[in-house]
């Protein structure tokens, strides 16, 4: 009883210096999921999302208030769970670019990447509901710290002694309103790649259509974008025309835009992606730049500063 209390302890404080962040990811999703906020536009999708979007030279050249909610490794099912609980605090933006990784929606996944560290987020309710759909321990990780502790990690213990210390991590000054800034890992290199074949998994294709109905729900203008992809995903996909195609004809149905934005004319330049599918600093620069000219002009319908 006695050792059980004190792991309870124990834990409470573990997350309680995860929740004193104020940089980094861990301030991300203090803002995301524990905050009232009311920006004006949300980017949603997975780490490709998180790394080509700057929020911050976007908010510059449009004006607008941003902030980037994309969760790394998140697929339609996960980026909803972030959506909906976001939702629950926060006021609807006014509009959300949802990144559709369309070499990547034939997996479905039964694991939430790096799991631990939403441990201290799942006291609320719909990120707790939603997460248990993808993974069934999710509940035990929320009530049992037998469970939990074990899967915790030094690098997320690490990362709470840091809170209680007020000392920043390497990597929290590369993060501003949930957009993550790649300056660390080194350009793309040559890689072999053998080319495959994509398609819609039926989960994915539903949750996609689970976002797209609650940003009609809440007023919410949707675009759907795939950023640049190295080589314009030709090197990687044997069928990406279909899966453009079918991703035009669902957005078409739905009466919203997409945008293939993924063979951009800079998209052969290696010395802006660490690898063939996310960008580093200097071409999220780019991109972003790029994508606050068709934002204004397309899909905001403003006048360029």
């Amino acid at each position: 009883m006695i050792t059980t209390g004190l792991l309870y302890g124990l834990r409470y404080l573990h997350y309680k210096g995860l929740l004193k962040q104020t940089a980094g990811y861990y301030d991300k999703y203090n803002t995301a999921f524990l905050k009232k906020n009311d920006f004006n536009v949300l980017f949603l999708g997975s780490s490709r999302a998180e790394m080509h979007y700057d929020t911050k030279l976007f908010d510059s050249l449009t004006g607008l208030n941003s902030f980037n909610l994309s969760l790394a490794g998140a697929n339609p099912q996960i980026a909803f769970a972030a959506l909906k609980t976001y939702l629950q605090k926060s006021t609807a933006p006014k509009y959300l670019i949802y990144e559709v990784d369309y070499h990547y929606l034939k997996y479905k996944s039964d694991q939430i990447k790096e799991f631990n560290n939403y441990f201290p987020y799942l006291s609320e309710p719909e990120l707790r509901a939603q997460f248990s759909k993808v993974d069934a321990r999710i509940d035990h990780f929320y009530y049992n710290p037998y469970y939990s502790f074990p899967f915790t990690g030094l690098k997320n213990l690490s990362t709470s002694l840091h809170g209680w210390l007020n000392i920043p991590n390497q990597i929290d000054s590369l993060y501003y309103k949930g957009y993550f800034k790649e300056s660390l890992r080194p350009s793309l290199v040559f890689k072999h790649v053998t080319p495959y074949q994509t398609f819609f998994n039926i989960s994915d294709r539903a949750y996609l259509d689970s976002i797209i109905i609650i940003c009609k729900q809440n007023k919410t203008q949707i675009t759907l974008v795939s950023s640049p992809i190295f080589a314009g995903g030709k090197v990687d996909l044997k069928n990406k025309d279909q899966i453009i195609s079918q991703l035009h004809n669902i957005a078409k149905r739905n009466n919203i835009p997409f945008y293939d934005l993924s063979s951009l004319t800079f998209c052969n330049n290696r010395k802006l992606f660490i690898d063939h599918y996310h960008l580093n600093y200097l071409g999220a620069t780019k991109f972003t730049t790029y994508f606050c000219s068709l934002f204004n002009n397309k899909i905001a319908t403003i006048s360029l500063k």
